[in-house]
C-alpha cells in the first residue's frame, strides 16, 4: 500500500518498508524516519524530510530537501541537502545526483568507507567530505562550495567551478590553501577538472600513473607529485609548493613554484613567471616553455629543454651536460651555456647568449641587437650574425664558422679566437691578443685588425676590405677581385697574395713580407715590401714606398711599374725585371750583402736599347758581390765598361748601353758571360789612388815632344813596378797597340 503525505502532514518515526512506498507530496514532511530494505521514499518538490535513514537495500529519491543528521547505507537520488543538513554514506551507500547547498548554515555531504557519490553538486554553503575508503565520481563543486578527499579517498571526474574549492588534506583554509597534513602517495586521482577561479591543493600528494589532471584557465594546483605515466595539464597555474614531475606536465603557468622535471618526465609548453624555477634534471625534458620576468630555468646534467622562449627578464641556463635546442632570447632575457651545449638559439631585440667555460653552441642567431658573449673554454659554433646582432669572443673564447651579414658585428678580445668567419657587408673587429683565423671577407664587409691583433689565411673578395693597423700582423692573406688589404703604418702583412683585380695598399711605415702579386693584380706600396727570398710581382706596381730583396732568391718583377717612384734595395738574392717599365721612375740601390750575391737582372724587355740610358738609376754599384745580369743583350768577346761622371758605359761589340750610376762607384767594371749567353757586370772595389811623381810628370812631358802624330792618343798610366817605382805606358791609337 503507498503511504501519500499531503501538504500540512507530518509523517514522522516510521518504517518504511518492501511494498509500502512512502510519497511526500508539496508541503508534507517526514521526520525520523527509516527505509528499511525494499523500501523506497519519495520526495517531490516542495516537500521536505529531515533525519531519514536508508538501510540497505532501501532508496531515498525525488527533487524535495533533506536536512538534519541522516545515514545512508542504501541509494539517495537527486534529492536536495540543505542548511544545516549532514548526509553520511557509510557501507554501500550510494548518493547520486545529490544537491548540497547551504544558505544559511552549512550542509555536509560526508562519504565514508565503503560509500560512493556521483554527479554531485556542491553548492555554496554546501561541503563533501570524501573519506577514506570512500569515493566520488563526476561531481560538481560549484562557486562557494568546498570538496575535502582526505587520505584513502578517490575523486575521479570531479569538476571544481570557478570559486568553488577542492581541498586534500587536514585543514581547509581560504583559497584551498592546506596549512598542516598531506594527502598520502596513495591517493588516487583521475579525470579532475578544476575550472577557472578553482584552486587544487595537492600538498604532497601523487598523481598516479593513466590518470589525467586538469587544470583550466584560471585555477591553480599545487604541490603534487606527478608519476610516470600520469598527466596534468590545462592553462591554469602551479603555485605556492613544490612539484615533481616523473609522468608529464603541459600548458601550466608556474607562479612562484618550484617545478622539478625528474628522469623520464617532460614538461611542454609551461609559462614559468616572476619567483618560479623549472628544473629539468637528468633524463627530464622540457619543450615550448616561456620564460617571463623573474623566471627561472634550470637545465642540469643529462636534462634537455627545446623551443623555449626567453623573455625580458626571464634567465634560462643550460648546465655542464645538459641540451638546450632552439631557444628564442629577447629583449632583455638571458641564456647561459655554462659548460653544456646549446644549439639553433635565436637571440633578438637586445636578448643575450652567454657562454661560459664549456660551454658550446651551434648554428645561434643573432637578430636586430640580439648578443652572444663567448667566455674562456666556450666555443660557438655556425653562427649567424644578422643586422645589429653582435658576437663577442672574450679571452680563451672560440668561434667557429660565423657569418656576419650586413650590419652585424663580431669583436674578437684578447686571447679569442674566430676561425672561418666569413664578413658580408659586416664588420669584425679583432682587438689586442685578439686572433682571426681563414676569415673570408666580401660585399662591403670589412676585417679590422687593429694593434696586437692577428689574422691568418684571410680571403678578401670584391668589396671586401681587411684593415691592418699599427701593431697589427696579417698573414697567408689572399687578395681576390674586388677585395683590398690596407696595412697602415707599422702594420704587418705577411705571405700576402694579390690575385687579378685585387688590391694591396701599403701606407708609409707599413711593411709587407714576401707579397706575391699576380698578374691583373694591384699594389700601392707607399711603405716597404721585402723579400727574404724568391717573390714574384706580375701585376701593377705604384707607390713610392721600397722593394726591399735580402734572400738568396729571385724576386721576378714582370708587371706593369711605371707609375712607381720608390726605392729597390737590394742587399741579397736577385730583383729582375722582365718587363720595359718595371720599376717605374723607381731607383735601384745596392746594399753589400753579408753572405752571397746581390744581383739586378735585366731581361731583354727592360734592357736599354742600343744608345740610350737605362730607365732606372742605380746607386751604391761598388762591390764584389754585386752584379748586374744583362739577360738580354748577348755577352761578346771584349766587351768593356767603364764609368766617367755619374755614367757607366757598357761597350759590347759595336753597341754602347749607358747606366746612371749614383752613390760610391767600383774601381773598375769588368765585364764577363753570364755562363746563359748575357752579359754580366761585375765590378771590383776601387784601388786607392797614388799621387804621380812630379818628375815622372815632367819626364812624359819631354817624350811627347819627340812622338809621332798619334802623340795625342798618348795617356799616363799609373801603376808600381815590383820594385815600387812607378811605370810609364804609351797607349796607341786604335791602328796601335800599347806597349812600354
Amino acid at each position: 500500500m503507498t503511504i501519500t503525505v499531503s501538504s500540512g502532514v507530518v509523517f514522522a518515526g516510521q518504517l518504511v518498508s518492501s511494498g509500502n512506498p512512502l510519497i511526500l507530496l508539496s508541503g508534507g514532511e517526514a521526520i525520523l524516519d527509516t527505509v528499511e530494505n525494499g523500501g523506497s521514499a519519495t520526495l517531490q518538490g516542495g516537500s521536505t524530510a529531515a533525519y531519514i535513514n536508508v538501510l540497505q537495500g532501501g532508496l531515498l529519491q525525488g527533487a524535495g530537501v533533506l536536512f538534519g543528521e541522516s545515514l545512508i547505507l542504501g541509494d539517495v537520488d537527486g534529492v536536495t541537502l540543505t542548511s544545516g543538513g549532514e548526509l553520511t554514506l557509510v557501507s554501500g551507500g550510494a548518493a547520486s545526483g545529490v544537491t548540497v547547498t547551504g544558505a544559511t548554515s552549512q550542509a555536509i555531504l560526508e562519504i565514508g568507507s565503503g560509500g560512493h557519490t556521483s554527479d554531485t553538486v556542491v553548492q555554496s554553503g554546501g561541503l563533501e567530505i570524501v573519506g577514506f575508503g570512500g569515493s566520488a565520481s563526476g561531481d560538481i563543486v560549484e562557486s562557494g562550495g568546498i570538496m575535502f578527499l582526505e587520505s584513502g579517498g578517490a575523486a575521479t571526474g570531479v569538476t571544481v567551478q570557478s570559486g568553488g574549492s577542492a581541498a586534500y588534506g587536514q585543514a581547509v583554509a581560504s583559497n584551498l590553501t592546506v596549512s598542516s597534513g598531506a594527502v598520502m602517495s596513495s591517493t588516487v586521482l583521475g579525470g579532475v577538472t578544476v575550472s577557472s577561479g578553482g584552486t587544487y591543493a595537492l600538498l604532497g600528494a601523487t598523481v598516479l600513473s593513466g590518470v589525467t589532471v586538469s587544470v583550466l584557465s584560471g585555477a591553480g594546483l599545487s604541490g603534487v607529485t606527478v608519476d610516470k605515466g600520469a598527466v596534468v595539464r590545462g592553462s591554469g597555474a602551479l603555485g605556492v609548493a613544490a612539484t615533481y614531475v616523473a609522468g608529464a606536465v603541459s600548458g601550466l603557468t608556474v607562479s612562484d613554484d618550484f617545478v622539478e622535471v625528474q628522469s623520464g618526465g617532460t614538461a611542454s609548453g609551461l609559462i614559468i613567471s616572476g619567483g618560479s624555477t623549472l628544473q629539468i634534471d637528468s633524463g627530464g625534458t622540457a619543450t615550448g616553455t616561456v620564460v617571463s620576468s623573474g623566471g627561472f630555468v634550470r637545465v642540469f646534467s643529462g636534462g634537455a629543454t627545446s623551443g623555449d622562449t626567453v623573455l625580458s627578464g626571464g634567465d634560462e641556463r643550460v648546465s655542464s651536460g645538459g641540451r638546450g635546442v632552439g631557444a628564442t632570447v629577447t629583449s632583455g632575457g638571458i641564456e647561459y651555456a655554462l659548460g653544456g651545449t646549446i644549439s639553433t638559439t635565436v637571440v633578438s631585440s637586445g636578448g643575450d647568449l652567454r657562454l661560459s667555460s664549456g660551454g658550446i653552441a651551434r648554428t645561434t642567431t643573432l637578430a636586430g641587437y640580439g648578443s652572444e658573449y663567448i667566455l674562456a673554454g666556450a666555443v660557438g659554433s655556425g653562427d649567424s650574425v644578422q643586422s645589429a646582432g653582435k658576437e663577442f669572443i672574450s679571452s680563451g673564447g672560440v668561434t667557429r664558422l660565423t657569418t656576419v651579414q650586413s650590419g652585424g658585428a663580431e669583436y674578437v678580445y684578447s686571447s679569442g679566437v674566430a676561425s672561418g668567419t666569413t664578413l658580408s657587408g659586416a664588420e669584425a673587429y679583432i682587438s689586442t691578443g685578439g686572433r682571426t683565423v681563414g676569415a673570408t671577407v666580401s660585399s662591403g664587409g670589412i676585417l679590422d685588425v687593429l694593434s696586437g691583433a692577428t689574422a691568418t689565411g684571410t680571403v678578401v673578395s670584391f668589396d671586401g676590405d681587411d684593415i691592418v693597423q699599427s701593431g697589427a700582423v696579417a698573414s697567408g692573406t689572399q687578395v681576390q677581385f674586388g677585395g683590398l688589404e690596407h696595412v697602415y703604418s707599422s702594420g704587418l702583412s705577411v705571405a700576402t697574395t694579390i690575385s687579378s683585380g685585387g688590391r694591396e695598399i701599403i701606407s708609409a711605415g707599413g711593411t709587407a713580407s714576401n707579397l706575391t702579386l699576380l698578374s691583373g693584380g694591384d699594389l700601392v706600396d707607399s711603405g716597404s715590401v721585402t723579400y727574404a727570398g724568391a717573390g714574384t710581382l706580375a701585376g701593377n706596381l705604384s707607390g713610392a714606398g721600397q722593394l726591399v730583396e735580402s734572400g738568396g732568391g729571385d724576386l721576378l718583377i714582370s708587371g706593369k711599374g711605371s707609375v712607381f717612384d720608390g726605392q729597390v734595395l737590394i742587399s741579397g738574392g736577385t730583383v729582375e725585371m722582365a718587363t720595359s717599365g718595371a720599376l717605374g721612375d723607381g731607383y735601384i740601390q745596392f746594399v753589400p750583402p753579408a753572405t752571397g750575391s746581390a744581383v739586378l737582372q735585366i731581361d731583354a724587355a727592360a734592357a736599354p736599347p742600343a744608345g740610350t740610358l737605362f730607365a732606372n738609376v742605380i746607386s751604391n754599384f761598388n762591390g764584389a758581390h754585386e752584379d748586374i745580369d744583362l739577360t738580354g743583350i748577348p755577352f761578346l768577346a771584349g766587351a768593356s765598361a767603364t764609368y766617367n761622371a755619374g755614367e757607366l758605359t757598357l761597350i759590347d761589340g759595336a753597341n754602347a748601353y749607358y747606366f746612371e750610376l749614383e752613390g760610391t762607384t767600383a774601381g773598375a767594371y769588368p765585364v764577363l758571360s753570364d755562363g746563359h749567353g748575357g752579359t754580366l757586370i761585375d765590378p771590383t772595389a776601387a784601388a786607392p789612388k797614388k799621387a804621380i811623381d812630379p818628375k815622372v810628370v815632367a819626364f812624359a812631358h819631354t817624350l811627347a815632344a819627340f812622338a809621332p802624330s798619334d802623340a795625342a792618343n798618348a795617356a799616363v798610366v799609373s801603376g808600381a813596378s815590383p820594385s815600387g817605382l812607378p811605370l810609364l805606358a804609351r797607349a796607341i791609337g786604335s791602328g796601335g797597340a800599347g806597349h812600354f
